[in-house]
């Protein structure tokens, strides 16, 4: 049974140009900036397995203009396709699955959505919540009123 639905977006390495939505941009499977595709998902997990519930495939920006016609021609990608954020394509797969009565118990994402205002209150528009990881670089004061990040503790007494 899933416990959560995760959003989050994966890269795939690329050689070429001939597949719909390369272009270079950073991709968390390269751990850097590279020729790739990205593809946004949302999936069902729990302790043991995963298993995807949506996928889209991320267009850049600059698949769109007069001077992306060759390309999105070779590649067939329909005219009605443009440029959409991320955190737009998870928003949209959200309500696709809502409208098949489908809804999550928990829903996580990485700070790429998590930080993102737009995201959150399409969230909030829907009625979902997002728990979101604490970052190593976040801060906090501890009663003691030292600095911590959360990978920190100290003796509060």
């Amino acid at each position: 049974m899933p416990q959560a639905w995760v959003v989050d977006d994966t890269g795939f390495p690329k050689d070429g140009t001939s597949s719909p939505g390369v272009a270079r941009q950073y991709s968390g499977t390269l751990g850097k900036a590279g020729n790739c595709q990205i593809g946004v998902s949302v999936h069902a997990a729990s302790d043991t397995a995963s298993c995807p519930l949506s996928w889209r495939l991320f267009l850049p920006g600059s698949w769109d203009g007069a001077e992306a016609a060759d390309w999105r021609s070779r590649c067939r990608v329909p005219e009605s396709e443009h440029h959409r954020p991320k955190w737009q394509l998870a928003l949209d797969m959200l309500d696709e699955l809502a409208a098949v009565g489908l809804r999550p118990a928990v829903l996580v994402a990485d700070n790429g959505y998590g930080a993102n205002a737009d995201f959150l209150h399409g969230l909030e528009d829907r009625g979902l919540a997002l728990l979101q990881p604490l970052l190593a670089t976040w801060t906090g004061t501890c009663p003691t009123g030292r600095q911590a990040t959360p990978w920190q503790t100290h003796d509060t007494t």
